[in-house]
């Protein structure tokens, strides 16, 4: 599923697919052209950049006739930001009936962006997803992936190459299916945490369905990673909707766009070095190529709605 192309090329890919123009929107992104060794300068430098390297997850192999959007809050590689340990998050489940061709995805990516090369970008990522492309059906997945080389030729989804280990007696593992998922008001979640061990430098994953305390689920070893073997310094987390351009793209949460019906990610916590955690009160910049279809609301008190609604293309 992992393109495996020089970074010009998928960035430029990345441009055909997201460039729309967005207007009377304050906080919109639209994709532009960067260079592979372009470092980052500003933050619209760090938006441009981040959202290719998330984009580049979910094209197919040779996909150049995907639509992939997506909607997030993002922390960037600037001070005071730029160490991270982990993070926690509580997400709102859901589930659709969609085919292959279409993918629905609710996550976060704790990475380190090296100097914004395909080469340099490390990445963990851990939410939901359906995809049967991935899974031959249309369930809701927990799912994991990985990568050192900007999705090139290292990581996988779940556990189908060798990097993640499963820990002995985990309740859940990647590539589960989530049967309790969320209908009308009744909500259900998952809660993830991902954070580097301070003794072994192993990123460790803990999850728990609904209201379970998270408990380890298994981890990566630190030396699969480069730049990420020593630290993250950027947290991007939100929904991803792609479709091949035959196809209408799924809905992102719920199917709403943000308000009180749309899906919810809460509980948001940064990891420090010591394994401390602390919940994030403020707001973060957006990323969101198309917000009359799928956005996110601003960040209050640790929480925030996303999504948007089947059909945006």
């Amino acid at each position: 599923m992992m393109l495996r192309r020089s970074f010009l090329y998928l960035v430029l890919l990345t441009i055909g697919n997201f460039s729309r123009k967005n207007e009377a929107c304050q906080h919109c992104h639209t994709t532009r052209t960067a260079s592979p060794g372009h470092a980052y300068g500003s933050e619209v430098d760090s938006k441009d950049m981040l959202y290719a390297s998330i984009g580049h997850a979910y094209a197919p192999e040779g996909g150049t006739d995907d639509v992939v959007y997506i909607a997030a809050h993002a922390s960037f590689p600037r001070k005071p930001y730029d160490d991270y340990y982990g993070f926690v998050a509580t997400i709102d489940v859901y589930d659709y009936n969609i085919s292959r061709g279409q993918m629905s995805v609710s996550a976060f990516w704790v990475a380190n962006v090296g100097n914004w090369s395909k080469e340099m970008y490390n990445s963990i990522q851990v939410g939901w997803m359906v995809s049967p492309d991935i899974y031959g059906d249309s369930h809701t997945h927990f799912y994991t992936h990985w990568t050192r080389d900007g999705y090139g030729r290292s990581g996988c989804y779940n556990m189908q190459c060798p990097g993640f280990q499963l820990e002995q007696g985990s309740k859940i593992f990647p590539g589960d299916i989530i049967s309790s998922t969320s209908t009308g008001r009744s909500r259900h979640t998952i809660t993830v945490k991902v954070f580097k061990d301070k003794s072994s430098q192993n990123w460790w994953l803990y999850c728990g369905i609904n209201n379970e305390t998270p408990t380890a689920v298994g981890y990566y070893p630190a030396n699969i990673f480069t730049t990420l073997a020593e630290k993250a310094n950027s947290i991007t987390f939100g929904g991803v909707s792609r479709a091949i351009r035959s196809l209408t793209t799924p809905p992102i949460g719920s199917g709403s766009l943000p308000s009180n019906n749309a899906a919810f990610i809460s509980n948001l916590q940064f990891v420090d070095r010591d394994g401390q955690t602390t919940l994030i009160q403020s707001d973060l910049p957006i990323i969101a190529d198309n917000p009359k279809c799928y956005y996110v609301s601003p960040l209050i008190d640790s929480k925030f709605s996303y999504g948007g609604p089947p059909g945006c293309f």
